[in-house]
Parts: C-alpha cells; structure tokens; sequence
C-alpha cells in the first residue's frame, strides 16, 4: 500500500539515522525532498551527500520562513514541537508527519506498540523473540534497532514497535492491534514542562487501539478508555488478566486462574523481569502468537546487554551492567528486582547527567535493600544527598567501581544502574555499558 499519491515539498527537520530513512522513503516515492538540522555537521552527512546529492541540507539555527514555505514538516522524535521557528510553522497550518505515521500509512498487518519509561526495549524484544519462535513473518523496530520505514521493505503480517514519548508526540491516533505503557516514572523532565505532560505524551499510544494492556500497580499506565483492556502485575490476576500465583509453594506465572509456568523457568533474572515477562505474554497473547511459543521464549530469551546484564562473577561478587538504568524509575525496577534476593549484598554505582530528576525516591529502597552506594559524574553530589550516608562520592564511574570491588565480598552483587543519562562522561549509555565490562573483565 502506499497511501501518498501527490507530489509534495517534505521538509525533513533532523538528519540521523530516522531522517536519512524518510528521505530514502520519499524519495522512492518521487516527492520533494529538502533536509534542515540545527547541527554543523548531523550524523549521516555523509551518507546524505553520497546516495543523495541533490537533496538541499540547511544547517544551523531553523528558519521560521523556510520551515513555513514546506507543504509537510517531517519530524525526527529528537527536536522538540516548541522550538520557536518551528511552533511558528505549525501555528502557520503547516502539517507536521513523522516517520511512524509514514510507517503506519503504508503496513498493513498487525501492529503491536509498546513504550514505558523504562523496559520498553526488553519487552519489545521479548514479544519479538516469540514471534520469531511462532515462525511468524515479523519486524521489530522504531525507537529500538532499525528505523520503522526501513522495515517496510521486508515482508511481514506483525511489526512490533517500540515508541519514545519524543516519537509519540508527534502521533495522531494509530489504529494497533494492541498497545501498553508499561510503566510511567520521571524522565525527560528537561524536555517537557511537568511530570504530567510527560505522562500524557506516552498515554497517546492508547488512541486507536484495538486492545490494551497496562500496568495494574501502576495508575499511571491507566486512562478512561472504552476499548477492552487486560493488565498486567506481580500480584495474583483476576479474570482474563496476568499476573502470578502460588501452585503447592511455587510462585507461577498465570493468566486468570490458569497458571502458565513456574516463575523459577525464567530465564532472566530478577522480580522486575517477572513484570516484564507478563507483560510480553500479555502482548503476545494479544496478537494470537501460540501459548507454546510464548512460554518457549519466557525459558529461554536472555534479555538485552546493558539490562541488568551478567558481566562476571568473580570471588563470589556477580557484577551486573545495567547501564541502560538512565532514569529513577530504571534504577528502582533493577535495584528492588536484585536486592530482594538477598537484602544487604547489593552495591549500587550511580551517576551522569540526572536530566532534572528528583532522586528523592531512591533514598528509602536503596537503603533497605544495599549494602554501600558510590556516586560518581556531574549530578553525583545530588544522588549522594538524596540516598544519604550510605553513599559515598568519587569522581568517575572507573572509581566508583574500583571502591565497590574493593568493599565486597563473596556472595555480594555489585549493580551498575545509574539513575542517569551518560554523557557526562560517555557517549552514550551503550558506551557506558561497554566500558564497565571492560573494567570488569580487568578486575583481578
């Protein structure tokens, strides 16, 4: 299908990898197509200027005047609506699209959508990890791996999306088969003007769907809406809902009153992770994929690296990489889904660029549940006045984990979940990851 049937002059505003995409998309559909990017020189140039050197790149501070002169405003999620030039264009009647919309218009399957504040990625990975075991005809992208529009070009009846709450602004309702905010916790809070217009970018994923699921310890997944709804929790689940019960002492995952497997067969560790499972399950289910691929995948996926991942156990110490761990909410989820294991053996590294976050709510958990904290980075004063004298403060991540390895002991759990983003001293939290494995590694 391709819905886009007139010649147009499409402004695509940031380059990237997504705005690289939406010129291909384009371009193969003979539109007109010029790029603009506050950036000198924004990541793929050289791609831009190699496969498509007449598309007219603008760069520096936006033009009002040239953003008004376009027909159609394509958006990267990564600029912000209220950029002065171009809330100036959309308040002049220029229409605003973005690469999941194009993405919607032309797919004609199932549509599976998927965002929280934080475990969206390992979710959408998981309900693809049991598409693939389903033998289903699925792509899986978005906010996570390849952007949407490339999906396009291979076949398949399922796409599974993961969208940020930047891509979800964008958005007009999106007739999905199924959709879920997992879990709402501060973040971006230097993006948006409140926690609740945050909150309210991410329910957006709920307009148009067919089903949803939501978080039932969580209201603030939850909205007023008519369409039919199952949840999702860690406590036991009531009609056709998920959740877990107790068989003769054993905790299991069920549905209802009908349990699915013993929570011990799963293979990703930790109680947060139980979340996430039924979360997936409860997509899965949505969609139609068979109960025995589903409970194939909970057995048997491992997760994501940079999610509460397993680096190595040595002496007795696990040191566990959770650097994707960019927000409170994160950070929480990993040290309650590791420290109720044994309260008193985990010792947390936390620090980066906060992004205006209030870490108030890590002080009471972290507390109960560590053994010693070190903070470290730019807004690592911050964390270390929040979670109190259970913390202490150096400079940099190599020295928080030098501290850590030095003060535990066999059977402690060493957790890098940082509560923060990494670019105060790593280029992002995949290099961070990258980097404490490697310190890890070298450990003696």
């Amino acid at each position: 299908m391709n819905v886009i049937t007139a010649t147009r002059n499409y402004l695509v505003v940031g380059l990237g990898a997504t705005g690289l995409s939406c010129v291909r998309f384009l371009r193969a559909r003979g539109q007109s197509v010029a790029v603009v990017d506050s950036r000198a020189t924004p990541p793929g140039l050289d791609v831009l200027q190699r496969d498509f050197p007449d598309v007219e790149l603008t760069t520096g501070a936006f033009s009002a005047e040239q953003l008004k002169s376009a027909d159609i405003l394509v958006m990267s999620p990564g600029v912000p609506l209220a950029t002065p030039a171009i809330k100036a264009a959309i308040d002049a009647g220029v229409p605003v699209t973005s690469d999941i919309e194009l993405f919607h218009q032309n797919f004609t399957g199932q549509l599976v959508l998927i965002t929280g504040s934080n475990a969206k990625s390992t979710v959408t990975s998981w309900v693809a990890d049991m598409a693939r075991l389903a033998n289903k005809a699925y792509v899986v992208g978005g906010n996570l791996g390849k952007p949407a529009l490339e999906l396009l070009d291979e076949p398949a009846d399922l796409a599974i999306l993961e969208l940020s709450s930047f891509q979800l602004e964008l958005l007009p309702p999106l007739v999905s088969s199924v959709a879920t905010v997992l879990n709402v916790s501060e973040d971006h809070l230097d993006r948006y003007d409140s926690y609740e217009a945050y909150r309210q970018a991410k329910l957006r994923i709920y307009r148009g769907a067919q089903q949803v699921v939501f978080n039932r310890a969580d209201a603030l997944t939850q909205a007023s809406l008519e369409t039919p709804a199952r949840s999702f929790g860690l406590d036991a689940p009531k009609g056709d809902d998920f959740g877990l019960v107790d068989v003769a002492g054993d905790l299991c995952l069920a549905q209802g009153e009908q349990p699915l497997l013993p929570a011990s067969e799963v293979a990703l560790p930790g109680r947060h992770n139980l979340a996430n499972a039924l979360a997936s399950v409860a997509l899965a289910s949505a969609v139609g994929l068979p109960q025995e691929a589903i409970l194939a995948s909970l057995r048997r996926f491992k997760g994501l690296p940079h999610r509460c991942e397993l680096v190595a156990t040595k002496a007795g110490v696990r040191y566990v990489n959770d650097s994707k761990g960019t927000n409170v909410g994160a950070t929480l989820a990993a040290v309650e889904g590791l420290g109720r294991e044994a309260p008193g053996t985990l010792i947390l590294l936390v620090g980066g660029q906060g992004k205006d976050a209030d870490f108030a709510p890590l002080a009471a958990p972290v507390n109960e549940l560590c053994k010693a904290v070190f903070a470290y980075g730019e807004d690592g004063d911050l964390l270390a006045a929040a979670i109190g004298p259970l913390t202490q403060r150096l400079d940099t991540m190599q020295d928080a984990l030098t501290a850590a390895h030095q003060s535990a002991s066999d059977g402690d759990t060493v957790l890098l979940s940082p509560a923060c983003a990494s670019f105060d001293q790593f280029r992002n939290f995949e290099h961070r990851g990258e980097q404490f494995r490697a310190l890890v590694e070298a450990l003696a």
